[in-house]
């Protein structure tokens, strides 16, 4: 409507979301975004970050723990809770991933729908108009601002960027109208960034980072029912957010709202940074296309765009799991030597492997632009194998397994969420949570999945 805001525009769309007017592929889409989102929770709960963050929040919660840490039998306050899920939900580097936006979302928005869910009830119907607002406007906020060039820059798009997908998400799950839906949006505004250093390090504080921007969403709205205000004018004013982010921001991304991102957002086959997915998946055709042992091979090059090589290229990387998850040297030697990559493959068994090391001096990564006319769409990546031998074989890879143009199938994510969910729950209960999730808009209250989600052996 004229006049309005750019985040009157957004609260009004999101306020108007509906289960009956949401189109059924969107809707399956966001049942398997929720599904794959809680295997990423429930498998991060038992990473060494996830467990910090589970016993942080449970330390800071003293006299207030009244929300249930999935996948455990411990509590936290209400914020805490939020915070420590979504940091488990990244930790495996497993979560979603909208490429255009360069933002994890359900990593966020799903654990912090959790913890609204336990404090507030609520029904499946509910949930699900609450996941795709959450989504549409964290992606939507990540393409105005042109978001994957914040890497260059030092910010992480998912922290700058899903405090207010999960705000969203939030004030759609307790039913508010677009006004208040607005002024919250406007208080998460001030609270968005988030840093990206520390991954050639191996801090795993950074993924406490990504739980934070999930905890700030919610505290927006905790700060809009106290009565506190925030800008309505928080994305376009000159010193607002997109300003402040980008020189030239597409603010038609929060103003056209015939197509649905949800579907674009891509899942993730493989536990390692999304800049090396295609790479992995080309390194693994080649290895089972010719038979190649990790024995035979003189060299590796990966090539990918050049914003990506500049965040990948790790020769020197210190053997610790939340170092070796964004480094190429490593990624690609370990995934040669198993034939294959998973969250084992960032276990002490491997890091501290002298034969993992000497793989790794024989892997080269470079930045091609050639492949920068992909990007940021499509996070490509080409790898070539040359042997002892002399033989050289090289594949190319455009668009990664999970993207929309190379999917993972609807039995694919269930598949890859009974692996993350079955050692944590069982498998019985894991297969009531897929059941569970298939069936949430027609359940009139969400109690027997966090019931399922919070039993474990």
């Amino acid at each position: 409507m004229a006049g309005e805001t750019l985040s009157e525009q957004l609260s009004r769309h999101c306020a108007t979301l509906s289960i009956e007017r949401i189109p059924t592929d969107v809707i399956a889409a966001a049942k398997l975004h929720i599904l794959d989102s809680l295997g990423c929770v429930l498998a991060g709960s038992r990473l060494e970050p996830g467990q910090l963050a589970y016993n942080l929040a449970a330390s800071a919660s003293a006299g207030d723990a009244r929300s249930t840490l999935c996948g455990t039998n411990l509590h936290a306050g209400f914020l805490d809770a939020v915070q420590a899920m979504a940091t488990a939900a990244h930790c495996g580097e497993l979560d979603d991933i909208h490429g255009g936006a360069a933002t994890c979302i359900g990593a966020m928005v799903v654990p912090a729908l959790l913890a609204m869910a336990g404090k507030y009830a609520g029904s499946g119907g509910r949930f699900l108009e609450a996941t795709v607002a959450g989504y549409e406007t964290t992606a939507r906020i990540g393409l105005s601002i042109d978001a994957p060039k914040l890497f260059a820059r030092g910010w992480w798009p998912s922290t700058v960027c899903g405090a207010f997908g999960v705000a969203a998400a939030g004030a759609k799950f307790l039913d508010w109208h677009a006004g208040k839906m607005t002024n919250a949006l406007g208080v998460a505004s001030l609270h968005a960034g988030g840093m990206l250093t520390g991954g050639n390090e191996g801090a795993t504080a950074r993924h406490l980072a990504f739980g934070s921007a999930a905890r700030n969403g919610i505290l927006a709205l905790l700060a809009t029912e106290q009565g506190l205000s925030g800008p309505k004018r928080a994305l376009e004013d000159p010193r607002g957010f997109c300003f402040t982010l980008c020189a030239e921001p597409k603010f038609a991304m929060l103003q056209d709202f015939d197509k649905f991102h949800l579907l674009d957002v891509a899942f993730k086959p493989y536990p390692c940074a999304r800049q090396l997915h295609a790479g992995v998946e080309a390194l693994l055709r080649l290895v089972s296309r010719h038979a190649i042992n990790a024995d035979e091979i003189r060299a590796i090059t990966l090539d990918v765009p050049t914003q990506n090589a500049s965040m990948v290229d790790r020769p020197a990387t210190p053997t610790l799991r939340a170092a070796t998850l964004g480094s190429g040297q490593y990624v690609m030697a370990v995934t040669a030597l198993r034939g294959k990559i998973d969250l084992a493959s960032f276990e002490d068994e491997y890091l501290c492997s002298e034969r993992v090391r000497q793989v790794m001096d024989k892997v080269t990564v470079r930045a091609s632009t050639e492949l920068d006319r992909h990007f940021p769409k499509y996070w490509p990546g080409r790898v070539t194998v040359t042997l002892a031998s002399g033989q050289v074989h090289m594949e190319e890879i455009i668009a990664p397994k999970g993207e929309v143009e190379n999917p993972m199938t609807p039995s694919d994510v269930e598949a890859k969420f009974h692996g993350l969910a079955a050692p944590v729950l069982g498998p019985a209960r894991a297969h009531s949570v897929i059941d569970e999730v298939k069936g949430l808009d027609t359940r009139d209250s969400l109690a027997p999945l966090l019931g399922a989600l919070t039993t474990i052996l």
